[in-house]
């Protein structure tokens, strides 16, 4: 009997996983047969030569990257200090500084599309570097849920009561002490931020700036092949990404093991 259970829980297990699998290939594979394939069946790679050819496309691709790069090392550079502080101060302000982060999520994106552009300053307004600062807001509440579970992994006061007895400074604890411990939070909020640019497309919509989504959505009208095989193309760089961040994680933790032992 516990023998047809082990099989009965390995067995659905194993379909759970597949179907798991298919959920997200098949969309894939569909959206590239439909990229790829011509009218006669036969598969050519002129959809996404099209698209490279399109100077706009490729133009708007580069203002995306140069904004995901921008919007990563801000946040990163507002959230860790202020979630270490969180932590190592004032313990119990988390949970109002989480219900904040979550404020994001509950108002519509076009409310605060038209809030943030009401309220930046004028110099903002005509660079599309504006938006830098409209995704911080729209990544604060996974950013944040993953800078925190990584220092709450950790015994930061501890840590910080310890680097105080030798000296350490505020700036010394943060970027020589934390980080190093909280890189799994810091690659995950990095994934989560790249993520969100390279697929958002309402506030750059609202604010009226050509980013990669919205430019994309527009060549679709046209060619819809060389606009799917785009995101296709812009979907497996996001995983390449991901599997890269893993890679350093991993390849971190093996040099903290050796630097340990």
């Amino acid at each position: 009997m516990e023998k047809l259970k082990s099989f009965l829980n390995k067995s659905l297990l194993f379909l759970a996983l597949i179907i798991g699998v298919l959920f997200f290939l098949l969309p894939i594979y569909a959206s590239t047969v439909f990229a790829l394939q011509d009218v006669e069946g036969n598969y050519s790679l002129d959809p996404i030569s099209r698209a490279f050819a399109n100077e706009e496309i490729t133009r708007s691709l580069l203002l995306t990257l140069r904004i995901s790069v921008l919007t990563v090392v801000l946040t990163l550079l507002v959230l860790i200090p202020t979630v270490a502080w969180l932590h190592i101060v004032v313990p119990q302000a988390r949970k109002f500084v989480e219900f904040l982060s979550l404020l994001p999520l509950v108002i519509p994106p076009i409310v605060q599309g038209v809030g943030f552009l009401y309220s930046m300053p004028s110099f903002l307004k005509s660079t599309p570097y504006a938006l830098v600062f409209a995704y911080m807001i729209l990544a604060m509440p996974f950013t944040y849920r993953a800078l925190d579970a990584a220092f709450s992994a950790i015994d930061t006061k501890t840590l910080y009561e310890a680097s105080l007895t030798l000296g350490a400074k505020w700036r010394t604890l943060v970027f020589r002490i934390l980080i190093p411990n909280v890189r799994t939070g810091i690659f995950a909020a990095t994934f989560l931020i790249l993520a969100l640019v390279l697929g958002e497309f309402a506030y750059a919509s609202l604010l009226l700036w050509d980013t990669f989504p919205t430019v994309l959505a527009v060549a679709g009208m046209g060619d819809a092949s060389a606009a799917v095989a785009l995101s296709v193309l812009s979907l497996l760089g996001v995983w390449l990404a991901l599997n890269v961040i893993n890679l350093l994680n991993k390849s971190n933790r093996s040099i903290v093991n050796v630097g340990v032992r």
